[in-house]
C-alpha cells in the first residue's frame, strides 16, 4: 500500500539524519487464532534515523484488537499499544547476512511487513475477557460467567482407579 512506502534517499549514507513517519491506515489480514487486528486505522509515530549499518525505525504503534476469550469466547476489544524498533539494510549496507533486517528497495523502504510483524507478535495467544472468566461447562456449553448448569462431574477414566487408590494411600501416610 502507498501510504507504508517512505522514501529514503535523503537518509541513505547521511548517519544522524532523520525523518519524522507519522501513518494512520487500516492493515488487514493482521491475526493470530483468538486475536486479530480490528478493521479501525493503525496509528503509528515513527522516527527513521540514519545509522552506518542502515535506517533504524523507532516509535510507538497503537490499534484496536478484536479478542476472543480463551475460555468464554465472548468477543471483546481492547487497545492495543507497542513500541518498534527495527533495521532497515540496502544494498551495501550492514554485514548483508542479517536475516532479522527488513530491506529497502531503491530509495524507498516499506513499513508494512515491519507493522505486521509487531502488531502480530503483540496479539495475545490467550486472551481473557477478565481475569476471573470462569469458562464454559464442559459438558453443557454453558458460559459460567452468566449462570450455573446442573452438569455433574464426570467419574473419570476407570483405567486411573489404581492411581487414584495409590495418591489416597500416600496422603493417608502423609497427613499421619
Amino acid at each position: 500500500m502507498q501510504q507504508f512506502l517512505v522514501p529514503v534517499a535523503e537518509l541513505l549514507g547521511q548517519p544522524g539524519a532523520y525523518r519524522d513517519v507519522n501513518i494512520h491506515a487500516p492493515l488487514e489480514g493482521v491475526a493470530v487464532d483468538l486475536a486479530r487486528l480490528g478493521s479501525d486505522p493503525v496509528t503509528a509515530e515513527l522516527r527513521a534515523q540514519s545509522v552506518i549499518e542502515g535506517i533504524l525505525v523507532t516509535g510507538q504503534v497503537e490499534g484496536v484488537a478484536e479478542l476472543n476469550c480463551a475460555r468464554c469466547v465472548t468477543e471483546f476489544s481492547s487497545g492495543l499499544a507497542l513500541e518498534v524498533c527495527e533495521l532497515y539494510t540496502g544494498p551495501g549496507q550492514g554485514d548483508g547476512d542479517n536475516e532479522d533486517a527488513y530491506r529497502i528497495a531503491g530509495t524507498e523502504m516499506d513499513l508494512e511487513p515491519m507493522l505486521r510483524d509487531a502488531i502480530a507478535l503483540a496479539l495475545p495467544l490467550n486472551p481473557l475477557c477478565r481475569e476471573d472468566c470462569r469458562g464454559m461447562c464442559a459438558q453443557c456449553g454453558t458460559d459460567l460467567n452468566t449462570r450455573s448448569c446442573d452438569c455433574t462431574e464426570d467419574e473419570g477414566d476407570p483405567r486411573w482407579a489404581p492411581l487414584e487408590a495409590l495418591r489416597a494411600k500416600l496422603e493417608e501416610r502423609s497427613s499421619a
